[in-house]
């Protein structure tokens, strides 16, 4: 009887072991994608390439700009960019904190780090924080679904 509970132990163990395994593998490969995707990101904004970079989003996607009114769907999403990439020469860069992943929805909470050459006026910087809600849609791709920044400069005074 004793041998029969420490191989059904065994046998237990090895199949939470193979459980969790699956599931570290699962997130690797969300955490890997979703990756690849903010350096598709990096690359699309700094080459100034609004339509590409707007197909990182979903259709119905909403991105909350600071000091700004929220920004609804893909068009409009490039409408904005568009206005940004054109202050001039722009270099950002992500870095993810955390990543949580639930299925076919992902939460990242990272900062960021972009450095303007404005056509005309000096140079400047500005580092923040974000919030990425990504949803994986039907063709298995991570997609922004929602995006939300803030700067951590303070804030001018006219």
């Amino acid at each position: 009887m004793k041998k029969i509970n420490l191989f059904i132990t065994v046998l237990l163990l090895s199949f939470l072991n193979s459980c969790n395994n699956q599931l570290d593998s699962d997130f690797l490969t969300v955490k890997t994608a979703i990756d690849n995707q903010n350096r598709a990101y990096e690359d699309l904004y700094n080459n100034k390439q609004v339509q590409k970079l707007a197909e990182l989003h979903t259709i119905n996607a909403i991105v909350m700009p600071p000091n700004s009114k929220m920004v609804k769907g893909r068009e409009e999403i490039m409408n904005m960019l568009n206005d940004e990439v054109q202050l001039g020469e722009q270099d950002i860069k992500f870095e993810t904190l955390e990543l949580i992943v639930s299925n076919d929805i992902a939460y990242e909470t990272g900062l960021y780090n972009l450095n303007v050459k404005p056509k005309d006026g000096e140079p400047f910087n500005d580092k923040g924080k974000y919030i990425v809600i990504w949803k994986k849609d039907s063709d298995s791709q991570w997609l922004l679904e929602k995006d939300i920044w803030n700067s951590d400069l303070p804030v001018k005074k006219n």
